[in-house]
């Protein structure tokens, strides 16, 4: 049975092994991240366009722009949203079966079939991706709901009951999201790499998940470990750069390049990451249907050799 340390290593090593899905990962998630931001920034266009003149007719000018906008403003970030959500899950179905063939052959796959993997799973993965993702964000939604009920109730009249079902509703929140996340990430490696079904690779993601709980937790917290480091350390070297040109507008200028360079490189970084994180769950999957052999253990040292070694060492 694969270990946790063992899928972990395997991702790593698929992922530092094909260094071009890195790349396309953190390309994709920009180009996603640009596309949620494009309708706020075009309804800030419209506004600053709008509010003119006087101090009360701009304000009303505002209003009446921030009421006639909110619907198209939302329905862009819902489009935005789907088109980012659909771009990873393409990008998806022809990396999985990379990185899962990269675990079984313990090589680089041969070269050219990103394509014709993406063109053969591209419907079964959007469809897995759905079931996965959907449940995580319903979950996330009902935590979130619950926080916002109880939070005032808990200010309102503070008791012990209730901040120890608000603590409660914490753990099972960050637990949930954990689970989830992994039954998500199965859920997309059954349909990529194995050809299942949107329904049948939810179900076997859900048998595998109960199978081997530990390790896909512990694949989960360690990916998002590292996440938090680097996160840390790219906001760190920006923030330097942001005090060190505080109130200089030169300066401020002349950082833009060292920000704009910080950024990519985290998130190509994040990319190589995330790449990893399903490589891993890729071998997860893989070992429990017999395709990856176990290592052979190390041979043990000869008798003579452990003879020499135990005699004593002369001054």
């Amino acid at each position: 049975m694969l270990r946790a340390s063992q899928a972990v290593r395997l991702g790593l090593r698929a992922a530092s092994r094909n260094p071009e899905l890195s790349f396309a990962k953190a390309l994709v998630d920009q180009g996603g991240n640009l596309l949620a931001i494009l309708p706020l920034a075009l309804g800030a266009v419209l506004l600053a366009a709008v509010a003119r003149g006087e101090v009360l007719r701009a304000a009303a000018a505002a209003l009446r722009a921030i009421l006639a906008l909110r619907w198209p403003v939302l329905g862009g970030i819902t489009a935005a949203l789907v088109i980012a959500f659909a771009g990873s899950m393409l990008f998806w179905a022809g990396a999985v079966p990379l990185l899962a063939a990269d675990a079984e052959l313990d090589r680089r796959p041969p070269p050219g079939n990103f394509v014709v993997l993406l063109s053969r799973g591209a419907a079964r993965t959007i469809v897995a991706g759905a079931f996965g993702w959907g449940l995580a964000v319903l979950f996330t939604l009902a935590c979130e709901a619950a926080a916002v009920f109880g939070i005032p109730a808990a200010l309102l009249r503070p008791s012990a009951l209730l901040f120890a079902a608000f603590g409660l509703l914490i753990a099972v929140a960050v637990t949930g999201t954990f689970l989830l996340d992994a039954l998500a990430r199965l859920t997309i490696v059954r349909a990529a790499a194995f050809g299942d079904p949107g329904s049948a690779a939810f179900g076997k993601a859900a048998s595998l998940l109960g199978a081997r709980l530990g390790a896909a937790m512990l694949i989960t917290v360690v990916f998002v470990v590292l996440e938090l480091i680097v996160g840390s350390a790219a906001a760190g070297v920006t923030g330097v750069l942001s005090g060190a040109t505080f109130f200089n507008p030169p300066a401020e200028l002349l950082a833009l390049a060292p920000r704009a360079a910080i950024g990519l490189a985290a998130a190509a970084v994040f990319g190589w990451l995330e790449v990893a994180r399903m490589g891993a769950f890729a071998a997860l999957a893989a070992d429990a249907e017999g395709l990856i052999a176990p290592e052979a253990p190390p041979e043990p040292p000869p008798i003579a050799e452990l003879v020499v070694e135990a005699l004593p060492v002369e001054d």
